[in-house]
């Protein structure tokens, strides 16, 4: 049903589930840091077009990839602490949004996690040997 109402978020859905199925725990940080940095992106868009609906769905994905990524962190890791400040302080950032949304803001998080999950990914690589 969901296919015929809307065969974007259909798409992005089954996009999504399939790349879970198949992850490792590295992975779903980095699929949670993708999810999040693309949704970032469709706030501004939506904000841009004013579509409150699109606006509320899309911080709701926001707050939810946060929400898994400060539950996923690895409180032994040396940068534990300062991720779990981060993705918190980004969480109240997507929360003050529902009021009023600064984009200079969402593009300067959305910044910070691409640089994140590039480091994610170059230590991932080098502990796999590549």
């Amino acid at each position: 049903m969901l296919a015929r109402a809307k065969p974007g978020e259909a798409y992005r859905q089954s996009n999504f589930d399939v790349r879970l199925m198949a992850s490792d725990r590295d992975d779903l940080v980095l699929i949670c840091l993708d999810d999040l940095i693309e949704n970032l992106g469709v706030l501004e868009i939506v904000e841009q077009r004013d579509d409150r609906a699109a606006r509320s769905r899309t911080l709701t994905r926001c707050v939810t990839a946060l929400t898994a990524l400060e539950m996923g962190i690895d409180r032994e890791a040396e940068l534990a602490s300062s991720l779990a400040q981060f993705y918190g302080a980004a969480k109240n950032l997507m929360l003050d949004s529902i009021r009023a949304l600064d984009l200079g803001k969402v593009r300067q998080l959305r910044d910070d996690l691409r640089e994140i999950a590039f480091a994610f990914r170059a230590a991932k690589l080098a502990a796999s040997g590549h």
